[in-house]
């Protein structure tokens, strides 16, 4: 790896690491109710708000908030599936 490149892990736990792994290393803890869909929408939706009218992004946020409720999403999560299926 060159200096200018970065290599990020992504684990569950810590229950196998040993003390000099876990130097080494910083660890973000990120509770799952704090992410979600919303972060990527906001991101997304960042490239119309560049348009001076505003109906992109009033059409998209109606519509997101209209199909994509907290309730519907809380909903899904606790529904049983016969496919996997990623909270986001």
């Amino acid at each position: 790896m060159t200096p200018e490149m970065r290599l990020i892990l992504e684990i569950s736990n810590l229950k196998n690491a040993t003390p000099a792994t876990v130097s080494r290393g910083g660890v973000l803890f990120v509770n799952d109710s704090d992410i979600g869909c919303r972060p990527y929408y906001d991101s997304w939706l960042s490239k119309y708000k560049k348009i001076e009218n505003g109906l992109p992004e009033n059409v998209f946020t109606l519509a997101y908030t209209s199909y994509l409720s907290d309730s519907f999403t809380d909903d899904i999560r606790h529904k049983s599936h016969i496919t996997p299926v990623c909270d986001m």
